[in-house]
């Protein structure tokens, strides 16, 4: 997923804050004493017996057992890529600095199970060739910030089997092209979004890699980061829903995970690592609690509930697999074992630590069948079942456009059943295709041209609009659960002033059924109310109902409301000459107006057909 430097800017920091360190520069040499001398260090993020009980729990768990092969069979088909180079993309490094962090740890893992020198011989070349850039582009710290994890963990895996004047080397790169200018922090460690996360987990892996060797650095830096972290947490807050959707939680939370799981291993030599010792990032509030919500933000389908700047197919996180250890609740890796049957996963630049925290038990359910949860970003989710791949699911959202990657999505929704998606988000666009077009894309003001880009728009989602206008992008719909299957959504605030005087959406979940009920008061009798689905589905019109298919498979949208008309628009072509397509997509459209008193009723009907 592509992450532009411009998303710095949506944290509200200083454009200049970007280059700026708040620590100064220390250099290191090849030639310090310490770097001589092999040491026993303990190992980052996986402990002696995460590595040495791997072989017995392959045996013991297929799954497990499929994703290890997968992996090694990679590292060494990948043996043959031509070493990184500094080139950037768009102004960005940050995908050379991730390709690195997957390349790097495939052969560190690879040579740690094996003890093939090639993989060795292999990530050694590929590390040397990363030390010797003349930067990491700490212009957008977030690629520096990358590129010192990969080298962190790496070094440390490494260590021991690794020339002294390549530790040197290493050990060099690491802090003056990584820590040493977030001695005392960076700014970075400030945002209230993702960046946080990122940066500080990055640093603290720098600083814990070369700590024997540079103490009163690793200090300073260790201090200033717990000082910041829990900025980057609030997120969480109060019960686990990530505003920035799954696909964030993904990246913003894996790394919280690392840093956690290195504090731990960092403070204690017994096998098990310390659980005292990790600041209390994982009772952060909400923060565990997390898990489950993304476990429950994939449905029957596989795909994400993809709202905010997210996207529609999953990933396999090494997160999930920690919190799933953690928690003691393995069902939450239930999508994820599916994945690895699938051959997929692999791309995950933290795969290796997905398979070192693999779960020893298998089984068990995720429990409720229902999920709701307040902050910035309130939604609920429901499902049938867990188990059953045909199983309804439906996932509703309130908030609004105003938080970090938010889109004028309030009172959308998406739809699962019989393993299909049918009301679908469209999802992010790729930022760098809008700011190569001009779009101010991290300028979150009601005049932005972000809000002309279609999928980030209201008339992209799920939702109502009126006059065929835009949503509020201050105003922030909420979420009130009326019982376990039943939320209302008040719209009302994410409509434009003045529009209406109470706008509400209800969902019901019927087990083998949804049924979604809007109501508006206090609108024009002029004006013309639009409720809009996305869906790849064919639809075939009779009356107020809607016939959709696909795959053999049909899905009855049934509507009651006075005066409605309905339609089915084609999206799939671009609105303009910055938007992407949205191949195969089209709305289904209810239309109508208000009655003289300014009221408007529409209640629409899901069922199988």
């Amino acid at each position: 997923m592509p992450f532009n430097r411009r998303d710095f800017l949506a944290a509200m920091l200083p454009a200049t804050a970007q280059l700026t360190g708040c620590g100064s520069m220390q250099a290191v040499t090849a030639s310090s004493p310490a770097v001589q001398a092999r040491q026993v260090r303990p190992l980052l993020l996986a402990s002696e017996a995460d590595w040495s009980s791997l072989p017995d729990r392959r045996k013991a768990d297929p799954d497990l057992d499929r994703f290890t092969a997968a992996l090694l069979a990679r590292a060494r088909s990948d043996i043959a890529l031509a070493p990184l180079e500094h080139k950037l993309e768009d102004g960005r490094l940050l995908g050379v600095s991730r390709e690195f962090i997957r390349r790097s740890l495939q052969w560190a893992f690879a040579y740690r199970v094996t003890k093939e020198r090639g993989f060795l011989d292999r990530a050694r070349q590929e590390m040397l060739a990363v030390a010797a850039f003349s930067d990491w582009h700490p212009d957008t710290y977030l690629d520096l910030a990358e590129m010192t994890t990969g080298m962190a963990i790496s070094y440390n895996w490494l260590l021991n089997d690794l020339p002294a004047d390549d530790r040197a080397t290493l050990r060099a790169a690491i802090v003056n092209k990584g820590i040493a200018q977030a001695r005392n922090g960076h700014i970075t460690f400030r945002s209230t979004n993702n960046w946080n996360q990122v940066c500080i987990g990055s640093m603290v892996l720098g600083a814990l890699a070369v700590q024997e060797d540079e103490p009163a650095l690793a200090a300073d830096l260790l201090a200033a980061a717990r000082q910041g972290v829990f900025i980057g947490l609030r997120a969480y807050r109060p019960d686990g829903v990530y505003p920035e959707g799954p696909a964030y939680w993904s990246y913003g939370t894996s790394y919280t995970v690392l840093l956690a799981a290195a504090l731990r291993g960092n403070k204690s030599g017994d096998k098990d690592g310390d659980k005292d010792s990790d600041w209390g990032l994982l009772d952060a509030p909400g923060f565990k609690r997390s898990a489950e919500f993304y476990a429950h933000a994939i449905g029957p389908s596989g795909k994400y509930f993809d709202f905010a700047d997210s996207i529609e197919g999953q990933e396999l996180p090494c997160a999930i697999v920690y919190l799933a250890r953690e928690l003691d609740q393995p069902a939450l890796l239930t999508a994820k074992r599916q994945m690895i049957r699938n051959r997929q996963g692999l791309s995950d630049r933290f795969a290796p630590l997905s398979v070192l925290w693999w779960p020893t038990k298998t089984g068990g359910t995720v429990a409720p069948t229902s999920f709701s949860g307040q902050g910035a970003q309130p939604l609920a989710i429901w499902r049938s079942s867990w188990s059953d791949p045909n199983a309804w699911w439906f996932a509703i959202k309130a908030g609004g456009a105003a938080h970090s990657h938010a889109h004028m999505d309030a009172g959308s929704f998406v739809l699962d059943v019989d393993g299909l998606r049918w009301a679908k988000d469209l999802g992010m666009q790729d930022y760098s295709s809008l700011e190569t077009r001009g779009i101010d894309l991290w300028n979150m003001k009601p005049d932005s041209s972000r809000w002309q880009v279609f999928r980030l728009s209201a008339e992209a989602h799920n939702t109502l609009t009126l006059y065929g206008q835009p949503h509020s992008v201050r105003g922030m719909a909420t979420l009130r659960m009326v019982d376990e299957r039943e939320a209302l959504i008040d719209l009302t605030a994410a409509l434009l002033p003045g529009q209406v005087t109470q706008a509400t959406r209800r969902a019901r979940f019927l087990g083998d059924a949804v049924q979604l009920d809007d109501e508006l008061l206090g609108a024009r009798p002029d004006s013309t109310v639009r409720w809009a689905m996305a869906t790849e589905a064919e639809v075939r019109l009779e009356g107020t109902t809607a016939f959709l298919t696909q795959k053999g498979k049909r899905l009855i949208v049934q509507f009651e409301g006075s005066g409605i008309q309905l339609d089915v628009l084609d999206i799939s072509t671009p609105r303009q000459d910055f938007d992407h397509p949205n191949p195969n997509v089209r709305q289904l459209v209810v239309s109508g107006k208000p009655g003289a008193d300014g009221s408007w009723k529409l209640g629409a009907r899901f069922s199988r057909g």
